[in-house]
């Protein structure tokens, strides 16, 4: 589990420029990420789920109309990590 949470905070430091705020946090599931976008948009966590990696991507600034709207997995981590740029971004323009 501390190799995943290495490569979780090493994405976490590459994507921070693009967030409002990003932790790696940890819960009966393991360690993830916590993500939103610098406009509080778009947010996301991304969790390893077996062997797959997790994106739950979330829209909308509030909780009353906050939904998620695509929860994609990949079997490689660089592709979930690039799936989870390219949501911060959008809250990034």
């Amino acid at each position: 589990m501390s190799d995943l949470r290495e490569t979780f905070d090493a994405f976490a430091s590459e994507l921070a420029p693009l967030c409002r705020h990003i932790s790696v946090r940890t819960d009966e599931n393991g360690p993830y990420i916590f993500a939103l976008g610098l406009k509080d948009t778009h947010t996301l966590q991304l969790r390893r789920v077996g062997t797959l990696y997790v994106v739950e991507l979330w829209h909308g600034q509030t909780s009353e109309v906050e939904r998620i709207v695509d929860k994609p997995k990949f079997s490689e981590a660089q592709a979930a990590f690039d799936a989870a740029k390219a949501w911060l971004m959008n809250d990034a323009i």
